[in-house]
């Protein structure tokens, strides 16, 4: 199997499950756990459960949540030999998850905001198939990372999740780039989903990937737009949803599918994501999807 090269926020994520959230009151969870999170670290372990070689690379802390981080993706099969240990505190997230399945997340950065292009090693480019780059780290080790990939001929795949000031100049380099609705406006500054797409188009964005949620998503196209439904789930926790439709898609694209075929997988593997509580935890095995893929009589190949 092909080998991807993952950029971005590796975070610790706790998580707190309560039947309902209100602003500056004592909110009592019923449970709370602690998983691996960020969306690099996320990507990393999806893509992982579908079999594919994964390398990752960005800062951690050398506080405990940064041992905590690189042993759990080193439990998971992730290649950490390019991480870096930078001094000072890891990334973490708070999330408030609601009995509905909605989400409302608390961020601190910490040494993500440290990856510096410097700390690059430009050996990457040699041995990835694709590179998967998350906004959340400076913007000129976006630059450079989607540059050198784009050179060696990698596949880049972008979520702009995160507010950046990247120059407009780095989407030339972006083959893929998966907002979600409130993403895609944010980041073009434009007030329709059109606008913004012709705006991304523009600037040499290859295809768009708007993400819905609920409603599926859309890939857009330079001369057409695909229209791809969510598939039915009883929705537990919607965290990491977006992650696993970002590792199905780039896993579908590697196998050879083309990018519908790749976003119906994408769809599929989200929401069986959605259906269980957690990050990492919820991520489908390429066994799961195959099976649910029979059960639900599905044309998809794999």
């Amino acid at each position: 199997m092909k080998k991807v090269i993952v950029a971005g926020k590796l975070n610790v994520d706790i998580f707190y499950y309560l039947d309902s959230l209100e602003v500056f009151s004592n909110n009592i969870a019923k449970e709370s756990m602690m998983e691996l999170g960020g969306k690099a670290s996320n990507v990393a372990v999806a893509l992982k459960k579908l079999g594919v070689d994964v390398m990752i690379t960005g800062c951690v802390g050398t506080d405990i949540f940064g041992e905590f981080i690189v042993k759990k993706l080193g439990e998971f099969g992730v290649d950490t030999s390019h991480l870096k240990r930078c001094e000072g505190d890891s990334g973490r997230t708070a999330i408030a998850v609601t009995k509905d399945g909605q989400n409302t997340m608390l961020n601190y950065p910490g040494v993500n905001e440290a990856f510096s292009p410097e700390m690059i090693d430009w050996t990457l480019a040699e041995e990835g198939d694709a590179l998967f780059i998350q906004f959340g780290i400076p913007a000129d080790t976006i630059f450079e990372l989607s540059s050198m990939a784009k050179r060696a001929g990698m596949m880049v795949y972008v979520d702009p999740s995160y507010p950046s000031d990247i120059p407009w100049d780095a989407f030339y380099y972006f083959d893929y780039i998966s907002p979600n609705e409130r993403e895609l406006l944010q980041i073009t500054g434009k007030s329709s989903s059109e606008k913004a797409v012709k705006h991304l188009f523009k600037k040499g964005v290859e295809s768009v990937i708007a993400k819905m949620g609920e409603k599926g998503a859309k890939v857009y196209l330079e001369k057409r737009i695909l229209d791809i439904p969510a598939f039915k789930s009883s929705t537990v926790d919607t965290t990491g949803a977006g992650d696993s439709f970002n590792a199905a898609f780039i896993y579908g694209r590697l196998k050879g599918m083309d990018d519908e075929e790749s976003a119906r997988l994408a769809a599929l593997a989200a929401s069986i994501t959605v259906s269980r509580k957690g990050t990492t935890s919820s991520f489908p095995s390429i066994e799961e999807i195959k099976s649910e893929i029979a059960n639900r009589g599905l044309k998809i190949r794999l």
